[in-house]
């Protein structure tokens, strides 16, 4: 009878974690889908490059933050799982889970400011539109051909398959403490970062601003970590990505 009660609270515990890591994704979607509404209200007019040092750089900063969250954090979501069953008797559970989460999301804001960097760069250097963060065709293939060939490399193969196969990972690297939940977190962020960096460069090439681009890049990052697709899958989306940068370069 306990044990049922146990398991009872488990399966509680984990929707609840479920329900509000999934809320927050919705929450930063929502966000995105509000500021692509408000540029395409803004119709074909030119917009000015941004200007950092006020409130329009600040917001553009949030922009890629909750644009990394929007995208990362759902497919995040059975390592968050597998880490809490693994806390199953720690009495610093809920507090551990959060340290862990918080320090994934605070790795890829710290890749979101990367990205507002790169933007920077490429608005002075004139290369990318400030209303629809799209770069040239030649330059948007060599990203193109930098994130098929990643695809296809080691280092991707190591940093996915971590992502796939996470529970060896934490039996492995489980640390006490709350400093242990944190550290842990940004362990695992940091193979998940080795995993999907060149797919985000893409979001260069469909443009940051268009929601179908998102969404595509958000759908293959989620199957990439969750169904058992394999190498061929790997193989294949990197050929499809180096296809397409070959096509741009020659009709775009």
């Amino acid at each position: 009878m306990a044990s049922f009660a146990a398991s009872r609270l488990a399966n509680r515990g984990a929707l609840l974690t479920s329900a509000v890591i999934l809320s927050l994704g919705a929450l930063a979607w929502w966000w995105q889908v509000e500021q692509a509404a408000l540029m395409a209200a803004m119709g074909d007019m030119q917009m000015p490059p941004t200007d950092w040092w006020s409130r329009q750089g600040a917001l553009t900063l949030l922009m890629w933050v909750v644009m990394m969250q929007a995208m990362m954090l759902p497919a995040a979501l059975p390592v968050f799982l597998l880490y809490r069953r693994c806390l199953q008797r720690d009495t610093a559970r809920t507090l551990k889970l959060t340290l862990f989460c918080a320090a994934y999301g605070v790795l890829w804001s710290v890749f979101a400011l990367l990205m507002t960097l790169l933007q920077a760069a490429g608005e002075w250097l004139g290369w990318l539109d400030p209303m629809t963060l799209r770069l040239p065709p030649l330059l948007g293939a060599l990203v193109l051909l930098l994130a098929g060939g990643y695809q296809m490399s080691q280092a991707k193969a190591v940093c996915l398959e971590h992502c796939q196969n996470p529970l060896n990972f934490l039996q492995h690297h489980v640390r006490p403490g709350l400093c242990g939940a944190w550290g842990l977190g940004l362990h695992h962020g940091l193979y998940c970062l080795g995993c999907c960096w060149a797919l985000m460069l893409v979001l260069l090439v469909v443009g940051a601003m268009s929601l179908w681009g998102m969404a595509l890049l958000a759908l293959l990052v989620l199957a990439e970590k969750w169904l058992p697709l394999g190498t061929r899958w790997r193989r294949l989306s990197g050929v499809l990505l180096i296809f397409c940068a070959v096509a741009l370069a020659t009709w775009g």
